[in-house]
């Protein structure tokens, strides 16, 4: 999710800038329906029931899932204790006694597993995390872990992002309005979302970005006020490539590269959720996509392609509204 950076306006813990993350970059609601849709095309005729969010952040999408369908169950783990308490209230609050649905687990991602934890059909790494793993052996160390937490037929779902034009030093400013989908979820007042490139190095494939914040704030001149540098990302930005070849090094049977775009023009009939051949992304100038790969134990499909009849979100980059 990125290294928060205590602002002091908002006290020692950056609980705000979580809540504000949580808006300007997450959309869980339609990722909880893009997990699942994955899984049944992949996995005719079952159903998902357990979600292992890795490197959860707020996990939203844990919440998400629960909510959504009667009977899931989700497992959300991070490294960073106060996020992950900060993440539980939030859990409580949103669903009530459903929050016991949800098993928070503080731990590195590489050795939380079975049994202390149950087995997932479906783990998670979105927003752009597998990028932590800067090393080709921390990368795969992390991808055979993942294996071993999956139930028989289970699938990895991981996303990415590339382009020369996703690299490109610069800020990108947008304003979020927040509006909530869950009934129990009270908005916040809108406010300015920036995303900023700090540098890219192509030889080590570094990419340094910071998110900040302009929020209101009735006793600041104009009212409002910038919060600076409220999360930090040093990233390596992996090729879809290499991201493809180390899944299938680590074991997984299957591999499929997958994009979630949406052409405004044609409403509904311009969602597209389905499997890419992944030579066609390098051309683009940028360009976002999921890395869908497959444990042993069932066979996957060829291929699985499609839309999904819903516009109510599409895969975007770093600094790109989460909604059309």
């Amino acid at each position: 999710m990125g290294t928060a950076l205590p602002d002091p306006k908002f006290g020692p813990t950056p609980m705000d800038q979580l809540e504000l993350y949580r808006w300007a970059v997450q959309d869980p609601e339609t990722h909880a329906v893009v997990l699942r849709t994955m899984y049944q095309r992949l996995r005719p005729g079952r159903q998902p029931v357990v979600l292992r969010e890795d490197f959860a952040g707020t996990s939203a999408e844990s919440v998400a899932w629960v909510i959504l369908q009667h009977g899931r169950r989700a497992i959300a783990v991070d490294l960073d204790g106060s996020t992950l308490e900060w993440a539980q209230r939030r859990a409580i609050r949103l669903l009530g006694p459903l929050a016991s649905e949800i098993t928070f687990v503080q731990g590195d991602v590489r050795s939380v597993g079975p049994p202390a934890v149950p087995h997932a059909d479906i783990i998670s790494v979105l927003n752009y995390s597998i990028l932590y793993q800067r090393e080709t052996e921390e990368l795969l160390s992390y991808l055979r872990h993942a294996i071993n937490g999956l139930a028989p037929g289970g699938i990895l779902v991981l996303n990415l992002f590339g382009g020369a034009d996703a690299v490109q030093p610069g800020t990108t400013q947008r304003q979020v309005t927040p509006t909530p989908r869950l009934s129990t979820e009270s908005p916040i007042p809108a406010f300015e979302y920036l995303w900023e490139v700090r540098s890219y190095d192509r030889t080590s494939q570094r990419l340094d970005c910071r998110i900040h914040f302009v929020v209101p704030d009735p006793s600041a001149p104009g009212h409002t006020r910038e919060v600076r540098k409220a999360f930090r990302y040093d990233w390596r930005l992996w090729s879809v490539h290499e991201l493809f070849e180390a899944c299938a090094q680590a074991g997984f049977s299957d591999v499929q590269v997958w994009r979630h775009t949406y052409d405004p023009s044609r409403g509904a009939a311009g969602v597209f959720l389905g499997c890419v051949e992944p030579d066609s992304l390098p051309a683009l100038e940028k360009w976002s996509a999921y890395i869908v790969a497959c444990r042993q134990g069932l066979p996957c499909p060829a291929r699985a392609t499609g839309s999904i009849a819903s516009a109510s979100c599409r895969e975007t980059m770093p600094g790109e509204d989460t909604r059309p």
